[in-house]
């Protein structure tokens, strides 16, 4: 049977914490040994954050806040949710739907190929804009040394006509998809359904352009395609109506006609087609009547059901900017350069031991 020592485990013990407190102390006196070679380091980590701070580009961004002002019909799930919230308000569904459909390229294609006063006064496409702003920062069909160049390197787009797109247009539409997402952000207030579409750029006029007119966008597909089919049966009913209107109109100049022309006498054979007119004249304005009452309704549902989306906070000129301050760049360069010289302090002292 072994049986455990606990004097000699304590010793273990002992002798284990003096070890590395004997290295702690051998480190630190490496440290201090060396602290030329970390002022060198800490010297080029200043440096780092100098350079840094020259080439960082001043970022805006453009915010616009809105609501959704919608009646929904009462039903089982708005029930069940009013209840319990098992299955989810529906007007929180709508509002995560409006989020999502900013972030389709449907929606941003439109936006890229509208026009914009450009930098040297003349109006460009919003899609050459973005380009231009990711070239600026080489994020524009960046090309290693060991690959041969991007297809997509100094492209602009010649025309807005989606449907006589090539393959290498449709390839830079997607491109320009990608970086636009890269830029944008969304938010949904749970608290009071308050929605906000952000742009960030280093392009003021481009951030400020994209957000205010993808929010344009974005509430008009929205609120055309939510009573789309409200819409289309108050059309049909008004075109229902105005052609019973003017077939009854026809119909009773008709019947005056003939009234006209039995004026002098009076016979029974030209009673016969006015009475005929007359009693499709009653029929037709029956119908007619009806016809008024379904498209009051249709009417009333169509302005019902018409989702109101109001911006709250647009954005203005000039927009909020970002960048990294000099004490910022020069205390994370001169952190990193001490980090790096400890670095490689430790490692060099932990080879020499190894040899």
């Amino acid at each position: 049977m072994h049986v455990i020592d606990p004097e000699r485990n304590n010793v273990s013990e002992t002798y284990s914490l003096r070890d590395l407190v004997t290295i702690a102390r051998g480190y630190a006196a490496d440290l201090v040994l060396a602290r030329r070679l970390l002022m060198l380091f800490a010297l080029a980590g200043l440096l780092l954050g100098l350079f840094l701070r020259m080439n960082s580009r001043k970022t805006y961004e453009a915010s616009l806040s809105f609501m959704l002002n919608e009646e929904q019909p009462l039903g089982l799930a708005s029930a069940i949710g009013s209840i319990g919230g098992l299955l989810g308000s529906p007007d929180q569904v709508n509002l995560f739907k409006i989020l999502e459909l900013s972030r389709t390229r449907n929606i941003a294609q439109k936006v890229f190929f509208q026009r914009t006063p450009g930098p040297s006064g003349e109006a460009e496409l919003l899609a050459n804009r973005l380009i231009a702003e990711r070239e600026a920062q080489g994020l524009w069909a960046p090309a290693p040394f060991y690959r041969s160049p991007d297809p997509l390197k100094d492209f602009r787009f010649r025309h807005d006509s989606l449907d006589g797109f090539t393959r290498l247009e449709n390839q830079a539409l997607q491109q320009v998809h990608q970086h636009f997402l890269s830029m944008l952000s969304t938010r949904l207030s749970e608290k009071t359904n308050i929605m906000e579409l952000s742009v960030v750029s280093t392009d003021e006029l481009l951030a400020f352009e994209l957000v205010t007119r993808l929010f344009d966008q974005m509430s008009s597909f929205y609120i055309s395609k939510t009573v789309e089919k409200q819409e289309e049966t108050y059309r049909g009913l008004l075109h229902k109506t105005d052609s019973l209107k003017a077939l009854i109109e026809q119909k009773q100049f008709g019947l005056a006609g003939l009234r006209d022309q039995f004026r002098g006498g009076w016979s029974f054979s030209g009673e016969v087609p006015k009475s005929i007119l007359d009693q499709e004249i009653r029929a037709l304005q029956a119908v007619y009547a009806e016809a008024l009452k379904n498209r009051e309704i249709a009417s009333f549902s169509l302005v019902s059901r018409t989702p109101f989306i109001q911006a709250l906070d647009l954005p203005l000129m000039p927009l909020k900017s970002r960048q990294r301050s000099w004490p910022a760049a020069l205390a994370l360069g001169l952190m990193a350069g001490l980090l790096a010289g400890s670095a490689w302090v430790f490692g060099r002292r932990f080879w020499q031991q190894q040899q």
